[in-house]
């Protein structure tokens, strides 16, 4: 399969193609419970893009023919300065999505190399994602390991 991958959003803001292509590509993921809610997606996904933009990236995989196969988003996240070090940034990688008919043609292997290039370039100290079971392999196969530093509590 023949991709473009193209990294969208940020502090400007979103296309409103790009909205369109991720609207898409959620819905495919995590369908509507009704026409209203999927009519509703775009309105809530720009109110989203519009409050956290500054600090999310997105990236699209398409097809050479134009259209949305794949996406990904990630969250910068700025480290309170230490002393004798400075801050640094880190990436957390989140909703990597392929359609069903594109996956195993290596559509996500290639959003998160555009993913893990950026970082890179922008001077990031780590790449962090939370992958479900059956993605451990394929993270694995990109370099990632398991970090077993975190807790966490569900309110």
């Amino acid at each position: 399969m023949t991709l473009r991958i193209d990294r969208v959003g940020g502090p400007e803001g979103i296309a409103d193609a790009d909205l369109a292509d991720l609207v898409a590509l959620r819905l495919a993921w995590k369908p509507a419970a009704s026409e209203e809610d999927a009519a509703d997606l775009e309105r809530d996904l720009r109110a989203w893009w519009g409050s956290e933009g500054d600090r999310r990236r997105a990236w699209l995989a398409r097809h050479t023919q134009g259209y949305a196969v794949g996406m990904a988003n990630a969250a910068v996240f700025t480290r309170m300065p230490v002393p004798g070090r400075g801050s640094a940034r880190w990436l957390y990688v989140a909703n990597v999505f392929v359609r069903p008919e594109a996956r195993r043609a290596g559509v996500g292997r290639a959003l998160m190399e555009a993913m893990l290039a950026w970082a890179r370039d922008e001077g990031m100290v780590r790449v962090v994602l939370a992958p479900s079971e059956m993605s451990i392999q394929f993270y694995r196969e990109l370099g990632f390991r398991e970090a077993n530093d975190l807790m966490r509590r569900d309110l």
